[in-house]
């Protein structure tokens, strides 16, 4: 086995947990855990470790009361990845190796939070070379980094069928990462962002600072169309490149009004390198 070591960041929840499995989040099941959930008859819950003589005086009519609480559960966290064309992308940074690094981060940080983690990565079909199903068991991180590195990104695919990959998920409501940089015409966004409604959907959007900040302001440069394909030649010059960088900041702007008018959290953006540092404070400043 690699001796690969994942970051490790920390999350929480906004929300009531379902799941059946016993694990760190708040859920809605009565049961034996730590979660006050309020005071119940003495012939509905007979345990007379809870017994609540104070409480139990205030009821009208007179009767024993109980203190009643709420099981700890587990969920599943997801990696959606984006697999299209534009995520071949090497500046900086090599935004395949982010793909896997961050993957491998969030696969890590729910196994040891008790979480099940699942894999799943789209272009224009879901990749089910690349798919994980829910699971906790030990090595999955780094098995899901090597098996990111060693994936194939074709030429000339999109992202289309991210809306579809909800058919990969379980009907309780998980938390999502959704990792790709977002290079994604507003229709298929909007399609996208609104078949995960009913999950807890975190964007992750990986950016390269040679994408748009480390341009030239005067001369020749050869780009290329990572989505359509093709190169050609494009002549920089100071208010081209401004117009660039302008486009990139209302882009970030675009993206967190998006995700907001569709219940997901505010996109964490990642340039050149992950720190799951600044992703934990994020997700806890965010809450």
């Amino acid at each position: 086995m690699t001796s690969f070591t994942p970051q490790e960041f920390y999350y929480r929840l906004h929300w009531r947990a379902r799941g059946a499995q016993p694990g760190a989040h708040a859920t809605r099941t009565p049961g034996s855990g730590a979660d006050f959930a309020g005071h119940v008859p003495f012939m509905d819950n007979p345990d007379p470790r809870r017994l609540d003589l104070r409480a139990s005086l205030r009821v009208i009519p007179r009767r024993y009361v109980v203190r009643s609480f709420y099981e700890r559960g587990a969920i599943v966290v997801y990696a959606l990845l984006d697999t299209s064309t534009s995520m071949r992308f090497a500046g900086n940074a090599e935004k395949k190796r982010l793909l896997a690094d961050i993957a491998a981060a969030i696969a890590w940080s729910a196994t040891r939070s008790g979480d099940a983690f699942s894999l799943v990565a789209c272009d224009d079909v879901v990749r089910q070379d690349l798919f994980s199903p829910p699971s906790a068991r030990r090595g999955l991180a780094q098995e899901v980094h090597k098996k990111i590195l060693a994936t194939d990104i074709g030429n000339n695919v999109g992202a289309q069928a991210l809306p579809y990959a909800t058919e990969q998920l379980r009907p309780s409501r998980s938390l999502i990462f959704l990792i790709s940089d977002f290079h994604l015409d507003e229709e298929l966004l909007t399609r996208t962002l609104s078949s995960f409604s009913a999950h807890d959907v975190v964007p992750v959007v990986l950016w390269d600072s040679s994408e748009y900040k480390d341009l030239p302001n005067w001369g020749w440069a050869r780009v290329r169309d990572m989505e359509g394909g093709g190169d050609r030649s494009l002549f920089l010059r100071r208010s081209l490149t401004q117009q660039i960088q302008q486009q990139y900041l209302q882009r970030k702007d675009d993206l967190k009004v998006l995700c907001r008018k569709f219940g997901a959290r505010a996109p964490f953006f990642v340039e050149d390198e992950f720190d799951a540092g600044l992703l934990t404070r994020h997700l806890l400043e965010a809450g």
